[in-house]
């Protein structure tokens, strides 16, 4: 019997740095579950990146071609689809993932859209995918007569001969303990070219119904955990690895379950054998925060502790279904974390129902003063398959949303000898009942605020003298964010932030992909691509950070005075700060060594993260200091550099990314006088 050729397609966009740098693990589980129950009858290959794609079906057009569909690869995948339809139709499409919504009207209108699409796998796929096989087997793989006969598949929808939709019913879900290790089936293989990072799961599922996030939903309620060959697979892939030092987990609440010990355990131990992973990129878990803790010692603080707070404001988050911990509680958590060295940040959603400008600031107040080094801040996302997402919530809270291009997520690509423009866009809300959108712009700006001085440690230098003289660090943020526009060159920063927020955004997604479409070369040109935060964070950074650092610290000046802190020698102390904050972190890529005399030992009070009173490291000769990166460092620059390019936007790719921002600072060295 000959085997039937399935191509199945996790595709990213290639501009001037990846939009999804990761493995396809979404594909590599379908293809390897496949392969384990039907290996007599299939033969699978898995893509990752468009050209090869193109390549492989200029050579042979396959029996099926599966697209994994997300949000950021939805229309490049309908691109190649459309396409393979011309070319041949007998060709079945199916698509699957989260980005399909599951109401009534939205399915009518998306079968409406996209009938190159044979059939969409609306929930878990390895199963349902391997049923659909069955029934196409069945049917000779004439789809004209399954669908005449309305047949029935479990997790899969498509349009009949009538025009009617038909559903399967939903599929229990699968115990992950039953999936086969694309990994070690060699499935994986071809991914492993040092610009992909690869990724596994050790969980499925998520106890928690946050109204705003896909997995809310009852059905992935029931969290499946996975050990079987999981200590062969890191192994594996540890062996595999060259210069790539990172890991990506998708599971939704790492290092909350018991048996995350044992994981983390195997994970150490390729550490040691292997020096890999160095860098792990996970959510942790939203409870057991001790446990979580133990596991970042374990693994060497490769993962940071995160707190997804989303808002503080007891309002809001009745409105969303969630419950957070006690503030208390949370800088606790902060604090333990931090003396372990252990990186931690929190997310928050602005404009999530019930949220305002006041309670924003709140929420942002709480997570800064809480101890979290990285607040990540997003905008609220209209998220298929949430029960946020529904036309009640939209009516009831008035919310008025837009449509942007989704950062880094657009191309010109060959399919078939032909050019075809494709661009990403997302829906996002713009303001509410709650929140008007001038108040939005101004939640977003201070978002960038956040950003720019406290993620990263950036300005750890003033946090810990804060923190010494008991005295509000988010407040000190809050007076630069106030006088944001005093400084010309922070003026513009700030001014072209609120026109990138508030001019690229359309009403639908036609009018966003015509305008791309007339727009394609300066679109595609434009380097410093269109995610506004991650550009003006780079601005300020790579750019202005001279103008930041003088602004910041002469705010900084008046601050401490006002709260009547204010001596001659924390006067020197600061004006001493100045410089060297200015010396450590000045065009941080670029291997200069800087030397200069200060009368304070900033050697030593770098060891207390700044936290320290002045008058302690006061010396009465000058300090000869010599300023530079060290080999480690200069090392973790070559690898970013590999990573994400020398173009602007992959530069904030990278300061977005990164969440230890401030170990990229040049380290100070006494000199003999």
């Amino acid at each position: 019997m000959k085997k039937k050729l399935i191509y199945l397609a996790d595709l990213t966009h290639k501009g001037l740095i990846l939009s999804s740098n990761v493995f396809p693990l979404s594909i590599g589980l379908i293809g390897s579950y496949l392969i384990k129950h039907r290996k007599e009858k299939v033969k699978i290959e898995l893509f990752k990146y468009p050209e090869d794609l193109n390549d492989a079906l200029e050579k042979k057009i396959p029996d099926l071609v599966g697209f994994a569909n997300y949000s950021w690869n939805f229309d490049i995948s309908s691109e190649f689809a459309k396409n393979i339809k011309i070319r041949n139709k007998k060709t079945i499409i199916v698509f699957g993932g989260p980005n399909y919504d599951l109401t009534e009207n939205e399915m009518k209108e998306f079968w409406k859209t996209n009938d190159f699409i044979d059939f969409y796998i609306a929930q878990e796929g390895e199963q349902a995918f391997l049923n659909l096989f069955d029934k196409l087997e069945q049917f000779k793989f004439n789809i004209n007569d399954l669908k005449s006969k309305s047949v029935l598949i479990g997790n899969t929808h498509y349009k009949d001969k009538s025009g009617s939709i038909v559903k399967g019913d939903v599929l229990p879900r699968i115990n992950i303990e039953e999936l086969p290790s694309p990994y070690l089936m060699g499935l994986m293989d071809k991914f492993f070219d040092n610009k992909l990072i690869p990724m596994i799961h050790t969980t499925r599922g998520c106890p928690f119904s946050c109204a705003f996030c896909s997995e809310g939903t009852s059905y992935y309620n029931k969290v499946f955990q996975r050990n079987e060959n999981l200590e062969n697979e890191l192994k594996y892939i540890s062996k595999k690895t060259k210069k790539i030092k990172n890991l990506f987990i998708s599971d939704a609440n790492f290092g909350m379950y018991k048996q995350d010990l044992d994981k983390a355990r195997i994970i150490s131990m390729c550490q040691k054998k292997y020096n890999y992973p160095k860098y792990i990129h996970v959510s942790t878990g939203k409870n057991q925060k001790e446990r979580v803790i133990s596991i970042a010692k374990l693994l060497n603080g490769a993962i940071n502790l995160a707190a997804s707070l989303q808002s503080t404001d007891e309002n809001v988050l009745k409105n969303i279904d969630r419950s957070n911990i006690s503030i208390e509680k949370l800088s606790e958590i902060g604090k333990k974390a931090n003396s372990k060295n252990t990186g931690t940040y929190s997310e928050i959603i602005l404009g999530l129902p019930g949220d305002t400008k006041k309670t924003h600031f709140k929420t942002l107040k709480d997570a800064v003063e809480s101890g979290f080094d990285n607040i990540r801040m997003f905008q609220l996302i209209m998220i298929p398959q949430t029960k946020l997402n529904t036309f009640k919530n939209r009516q009831d809270y008035k919310m008025k949303t837009k449509y942007r291009i989704m950062p880094r997520s657009y191309g010109v690509y060959d399919v078939f000898n032909k050019k075809v423009i494709s661009v990403e866009s997302e829906e996002i809300l713009i303001s509410s009942s709650t929140m008007s959108f001038e108040e939005y712009l101004e939640c977003r700006e201070m978002n960038l605020t956040v950003e720019i001085l406290h993620n990263g440690k950036i300005f750890l230098e003033l946090q810990g003298l804060c923190k010494a003289f008991n005295i509000s660090w988010f407040d000190l943020i809050y007076q630069f964010f106030k006088k944001r526009r005093q400084n010309k060159y922070i003026k513009k920063l700030y001014n072209d932030f609120k026109n990138e927020t508030s001019q690229k955004l359309w009403d639908n997604k036609n009018s966003l992909k015509n305008f791309v479409t007339k727009n394609v070369d300066s679109v595609l040109n434009d380097e410093k691509g269109a995610n506004e935060l991650s550009l003006s964070k780079a601005t300020a950074f790579f750019k202005i950070y001279p103008e930041i650092n003088k602004t910041f610290f002469s705010i900084a000046k008046q601050y401490f005075f006002d709260s009547s802190i204010n001596d001659k020698l924390l006067e020197k102390y600061l004006n001493e700060l100045e410089k060297y904050s200015l010396l450590r972190k000045s065009d941080i890529f670029i291997n200069n060594d800087f030397e200069n005399n200060f009368y304070f030992d900033f050697k030593k009070i770098e060891k207390f993260n700044f936290d320290i009173k002045p008058n302690k490291f006061y010396k009465n000769k000058k300090i000869n200091l010599s300023i530079s990166h060290n080999n480690s460092q200069k090392k973790l620059i070559n690898s970013f550099n590999n990573e994400f390019g020398n173009t602007f936007d992959g530069l904030g790719k990278m300061l977005m990314r990164y969440p230890h921002v401030h170990r990229l600072f040049r380290k100070p060295k006494i000199l003999a006088n």
